[in-house]
């Protein structure tokens, strides 16, 4: 009888558990670049350019809750909030400079995605941002 109730005292108390244990330092303070975007209606996968001559990045701050971003022509910054506990992630405020180049149109996917996030998952080196916009941003820890 003991045995059973370690048992059921173990299976309940993993059901309480995250199966990630994430906690801030896996999101914040690392340059994330994008290798490619998700379609989140058909879930096709476009892989980042070969031949970009720039990556895009981003990085989150602990202080003042700033995002950075840095893309092949422009840059900027904006503010966003979240949750390791949830997953939630929510970017405002996101400002960039418009310098028009190749692979532009990168930046606008990446920019316009990250005000639609909705969560996160970070998956060893991986993070992927989902987005209630046209496309999921899967980056790379540098």
């Amino acid at each position: 009888m003991k045995k059973i109730i370690f048992i059921l005292i173990i299976i309940i108390s993993c059901f309480g558990c995250k199966k990630d244990n994430l906690n801030d330092s896996d999101l914040l303070k690392t340059t994330w670049i994008l290798s490619n975007i998700q379609d989140t209606k058909t879930q096709a996968i476009t892989n980042y350019p070969s031949d970009a001559v720039k990556t895009i990045s981003i990085e989150f701050t602990n202080s003042s809750n700033t995002i950075f971003f840095r893309g092949v022509c422009n840059v900027g910054s904006g503010t966003y909030t979240y949750s390791s506990r949830t997953d939630k992630i929510k970017v405002t405020d996101l400002i960039t400079t418009e310098i028009y180049c190749k692979y532009y149109e990168w930046e606008t996917y990446t920019v316009q995605n990250l005000y639609y996030a909705s969560s996160y998952k970070i998956d060893g080196n991986d993070l992927v941002i989902y987005s209630n916009g046209e496309y999921n941003l899967h980056f790379t820890k540098n």
